[in-house]
């Protein structure tokens, strides 16, 4: 196999940040001051008023609320949080809005140091695994540790901390746990490409772990029979012994093609669409197989750089992968669903609720998006107490139970 074929291609790492100064120039952290920097930012004031983080109370969070993020939210302690694996270049573990929310190997963390506790195979994987050099360091390595690391970003856009009084807070907050997947890296040579094998290995390590949600906020243009057979077992088989939902991304940088594994047209892949401005599919978005496809925001986003306070401002259809991520967790852990199998959640959540939402998108210019596309919301999770502005009808989204 050519490099060419099992490189890695639309990681996003090449974000197009906004002209912001860095935070240690400021007198106050630019997250936690009003910002405008697209009309996508729709609210002045925030949906949930009892969480402190100062990016939200700032309302700099206009994505959490665009998605009826908050809904999510509980007071109460998620009876079984939801396992988000970040397959990614690692990321800053010991960052603010990241450390309490990891998933933790308890065998591992409990365990003897140096020493395969639980048998997995992997020795010391308390919170994921580095897939690149083989270590349970998931940190960002090389080059990524100078600049932005993609896989923080994404992480905190899933599940970063709420109500910690910094920083921001993400629709999976009180419902997903993190899992780190380093599978590719930045030093641009060829042990940093993100091959077939290494992502099978991951795959395989994700879902015997109990990761139900894996996110893919990346593309790559060619696959193998191996790869295939290793989303397929996941993403496909009936009687798989380990579903998952893979959440993929959708490129919008004009390429022809979706990219694996958003190509794929398995029934357990559920599709983000990034949303731009004004509701608008973003312009030069790839065109996607039917199916689950959700629009999700992409532009004018917060989230976290590097460890331990710094935040970043970014836009790209990554976003939107780890945005949708974080939504179906949230959504999956609350009381309503919790106990759903992958399936179920599926089938009668996000297939038959979330995918028939009358919030849709403005058309786009070719198929399949002339019709627009439903967004993401958890709108489903509305009562008469709990309220999102950005619902439709408010009260007529109540949810009979499962």
């Amino acid at each position: 196999m050519t490099r060419r074929t099992t490189q890695v291609a639309g990681l996003c790492y090449l974000f197009s940040s906004l002209c912001i100064p860095p935070v240690w120039a400021q007198e106050t952290p630019f997250q936690c001051r009003p910002l405008t920097c697209s009309t996508l930012t729709p609210t002045a004031s925030v949906d949930d008023e009892t969480t402190n983080d100062c990016a939200y109370r700032a309302g700099n969070l206009w994505w959490v609320d665009y998605v009826a993020g908050s809904l999510a939210w509980s007071n109460r302690k998620a009876v079984r949080p939801v396992i988000v694996a970040v397959f990614d270049d690692g990321a800053f573990i010991d960052h603010e809005d990241i450390r309490n929310q990891l998933w933790t190997n308890e065998a591992e963390a409990h365990g003897k140091a140096g020493v395969d506790d639980d048998g997995n195979g992997y020795v010391d994987d308390v919170h994921g695994w580095d897939f690149v050099e083989n270590s349970p360091d998931v940190s960002p390595k090389g080059e990524c540790r100078s600049r932005i690391s993609h896989g923080t970003f994404m992480a905190s856009l899933v599940a970063a901390e709420r109500n910690n009084g910094v920083g921001i807070a993400a629709p999976g907050s009180d419902g997903a746990r993190l899992m780190i997947l380093r599978v590719v890296g930045c030093n641009r040579g060829v042990d940093d490409d993100a091959n077939p094998e290494r992502l099978a290995r991951a795959l395989d390590y994700a879902t015997r772990m109990g990761a139900r949600i894996l996110s893919f906020s990346a593309h790559w243009n060619a696959t193998t029979p191996e790869l295939d057979r290793a989303f397929s077992e996941i993403a496909d088989r009936q009687d798989a012994p380990h579903p998952a939902i893979v959440v993929a991304s959708v490129p919008n940088k004009g390429e022809p093609a979706a990219g694996y594994p958003a190509a794929y047209t398995f029934h357990r892949i559920v599709r983000a669409i990034p949303i731009g401005n004004d509701d608008m599919i973003s312009p030069g978005t790839s065109v996607a197989p039917p199916g689950l496809n959700l629009g999700a925001p992409s532009a004018c986003v917060i989230g976290a750089g590097s460890s331990p306070d710094h935040y970043r401002v970014e836009q790209g259809s990554s976003n939107s992968t780890a945005i949708l991520s974080g939504l179906l967790a949230g959504i999956w852990a609350s009381p309503p669903y919790a106990k759903l199998t992958t399936d179920e959640f599926l089938a009668r959540v996000v297939r038959a609720r979330m995918a028939e939402s009358p919030r849709r998108s403005k058309p786009g210019s070719r198929t399949p998006y002339l019709d627009g596309v439903p967004l993401a919301d958890a709108c489903l999770l509305e009562t008469g107490r709990r309220k999102a502005r950005v619902c439709p009808q408010p009260g007529s989204q109540r949810e009979p139970g499962p």
